[in-house]
């Protein structure tokens, strides 16, 4: 099962543009670590909500926001959080491009800044095929 590895770092409006080699189909990805980095004092929220725009709204529900993937943390701690999903999390995908842009927000919904305490977010996806068609 290939593997694929996506690092945010808060950018502006909190969007990180990211770069694939090749595209991906539309498929089932399955969500299995999550790595939260954070620096200095630490990120003061109990959650950081994360855009994924492959993912349609109708694929994350949470009582909290509609179709973001919600990362729960702990309170001002830092360093290194790491959370893992033995069997993965599913996530059903559209059409992954080469190139697309995810968000980091906060707790209250604002986006992360790269002058904040959150470094980055390491998302680690399993999936089943690698081709387009």
């Amino acid at each position: 099962m290939p593997t694929l590895h996506l690092l945010l770092q808060p950018g502006q409006n909190g969007i990180t543009k990211c770069l694939l080699s090749n595209p991906l189909k539309a498929q089932k990805l399955h969500l299995h670590s999550v790595v939260i980095n954070k620096q200095a004092a630490g990120y003061a929220g109990s959650q950081i909500f994360v855009r994924l725009p492959f993912a349609s709204a109708s694929q994350i529900h949470s009582n909290h926001k509609r179709g973001f993937l919600c990362l729960p943390t702990q309170i001002s701690t830092s360093g290194m959080e790491v959370h893992n999903f033995s069997d993965g999390l599913p996530i059903e995908c559209d059409n992954i491009p080469e190139s697309f842009e995810c968000q980091l927000l906060q707790n209250d919904m604002t986006p992360f800044t790269s002058n904040q305490d959150l470094l980055d977010v390491h998302l680690y996806f399993g999936y089943e095929t690698a081709s387009l068609f």
